[in-house]
């Protein structure tokens, strides 16, 4: 069931109504009643919708925005949480997969040998020299042409050019450290990263010091944090399933309605109950204005002080 967002329609039908107060008491005086309404009910709907649509994409980007952070978080966690060797075997099997679609893209993956066409014949005299060979006590049975036949890179894919090992992702030329906890890791623990041999290093985390970033430029160290280790594990398609995350606490009605209500939505509010206020100094029935405006005057003091921190 897809989700309301409630900010957004509470902001629109707010304008409306306001609108179509302004508008009605603009309209009133020069036309009938019937055309006034019409015409107030017309404006307003327009401007809210307009006010619908302009909000609706910016909170979707936003959302969308925040719903990459908190996929980001979790994976953190559970990277966090999991051992240093799994969590080594699974950016090795993503570093992996991202080189076989480079390789697949740049078209130099080696492609599976096609079968001769002159199939028969070649198996009959396969068949043939097998027989000689073994008539003759299977001399060649383990030599080269044995070799070549149950060779693994013959007519398989190419061996994996990354391995975990322990909290370590190796290859010819590189070496990649692997620290996920929930503190930032720190310049000590990158020192026997800078004292390797190979010619490419990096490091994985979830977070690092200034220390350790100060330290990884001046050695030519690659660090990785969360959000690119997220994009490497997405794009890979590696992600774990399911992922390690805490115990999900159970909120009531009001710890809901918080959560929908930010606390930096209180302009709003309070912006809209005093221009009520103000134009009830204007129109001829200021009761509905008064009572509104101080409705929402009140609603803006609610959120400001009990609504969700940004």
């Amino acid at each position: 069931m897809k989700r309301i967002d409630l900010p957004l329609w509470s902001d629109t039908l707010c304008l409306f109504f306001c609108l179509l107060l302004f508008f009605f008491a603009v309209f009133r005086f020069s036309l009938p009643l019937w055309a006034a309404l019409l015409l107030a009910l017309a404006a307003a709907g327009a401007a809210a919708a307009l006010l619908f649509l302009f909000l609706r994409a910016r909170r979707k980007k936003r959302h969308a925005s925040e719903g990459e952070q908190r996929a980001i978080g979790e994976l953190a966690f559970h990277l966090a949480m999991s051992a240093p060797e799994k969590n080594a075997e699974l950016l090795a099997k993503c570093l992996n997969a991202a080189e076989a679609k480079k390789r697949l893209a740049d078209g130099s993956t080696p492609a599976a040998e096609s079968p001769p066409a002159d199939g028969g014949a070649d198996t009959d005299s396969n068949a043939n020299t097998e027989g000689a060979d073994t008539a003759d006590g299977g001399a060649n049975t383990d030599g080269a042409g044995g070799a070549k036949a149950h060779s693994p890179t013959a007519d398989g894919p190419p061996p994996a050019p990354y391995r975990a090992k322990k909290d370590t992702v190796l290859s010819a030329q590189s070496r990649a450290l692997v620290r996920f906890r929930f503190e930032k890791v720190t310049a000590d623990e990158l020192s026997p990263l800078v004292r390797a041999k190979e010619e490419s290093k990096a490091a994985f985390a979830g977070a690092f010091t200034d220390e350790a970033k100060k330290l990884a430029d001046s050695f030519g160290l690659r660090l990785v944090e969360a959000p690119e280790v997220y994009a490497l594990v997405k794009e890979s398609g590696c992600m774990p399933d399911p992922l390690i995350a805490p115990p999900v606490k159970k909120s009531g009605f009001l710890q809901k309605l918080r959560a929908g209500v930010r606390r930096k939505a209180w302009r709003g509010y309070a912006f809209a109950g005093i221009s009520l206020l103000l134009f009830s100094l204007l129109t001829i029935f200021p009761v509905y204005y008064i009572v509104t405006g101080s409705i929402l005057l009140a609603a803006a003091l609610l959120v400001r002080f009990f609504g969700k921190k940004d």
